[in-house]
């Protein structure tokens, strides 16, 4: 892996991680303290839990259906919906390049016994079902879906997909370069606290630091460039 393609990773992999901060400067919400009331130990928990517990967080915020206590920060929407077309328009670009028509079985079956024909009607329904493949038309798609999509693209040579070329490569670290910059600022606009390093450890080995912002607080890893809301934390611990 180049420097480029692995900061290109490290980029898109950041936008993914920080997409629930993001959503969450939306609104106001009541303001959390830190450390949290459960305990600093709480949080020794792996990335796959801080993440989830963002997510779920994020599914309560101001963009989904039901009561919207607070209005809407108008910058910060509108960071989120030039993110969501820069990435998702690259993302529907590369896809068109490089990913494979799915599979199709044109051939009529001869009778039930015919193995052949359902054995190529299953091939064609796992193909098109793929996990792996970009949807154009899915119905939840926005900068942090595209974002994970493209690092897999950077870092996976398997799928039905044709290798990126270098200009693809290139054209996938910029934008997400950009769009990193331009996350961080958003999120960086409403952290006004100090950062303190926390005696914890991001499962990657880095060293987690916490930062208090006017609504909440933020926990963060210095080396993956992991981040998570406390408050989508505190709710995620409280339902364990």
């Amino acid at each position: 892996m180049t420097s480029t393609t692995a900061t290109a990773v490290a980029d898109l992999r950041h936008i993914t991680t920080s997409w629930p901060a993001l959503r969450e400067q939306l609104t106001t919400s009541t303001p959390a303290t830190w450390p949290p009331v459960m305990g600093i130990a709480h949080l020794e928990r792996d990335e796959a839990d801080l993440a989830e517990a963002a997510a779920e967080y994020a599914e309560r915020t101001a963009t989904a259906p039901g009561e919207r206590p607070a209005p809407l920060r108008v910058p910060v929407l509108d960071v989120i919906t030039a993110l969501d077309d820069a990435l998702c328009t690259l993302a529907d670009e590369i896809a068109s390049a490089i990913q494979r028509p799915a599979f199709t079985a044109r051939i009529r079956s001869a009778s039930p016994n015919d193995d052949v024909a359902r054995s190529l009607a299953l091939m064609a329904a796992k193909d098109s079902a793929d996990k792996r493949r970009w949807r154009f038309n899915m119905a939840h798609r926005d900068g942090a879906v595209a974002a994970a999509w493209l690092a897999c693209r950077l870092t996976s040579a398997t799928g039905p997909f044709r290798p990126l070329t270098d200009d693809q490569r290139h054209q996938i670290a910029r934008t997400a370069a950009t769009a990193r910059r331009r996350l961080d600022r958003a999120i960086g606009d409403h952290q006004d606290g100090e950062e303190t390093a926390l005696d914890l450890n991001c499962p990657c080995g880095g060293r987690l630091s916490a930062t208090t912002g006017p609504t909440d607080f933020t926990i963060r890893c210095g080396q993956c460039g992991l981040i998570c809301s406390g408050a989508a934390l505190l709710d995620r611990l409280s339902a364990a």
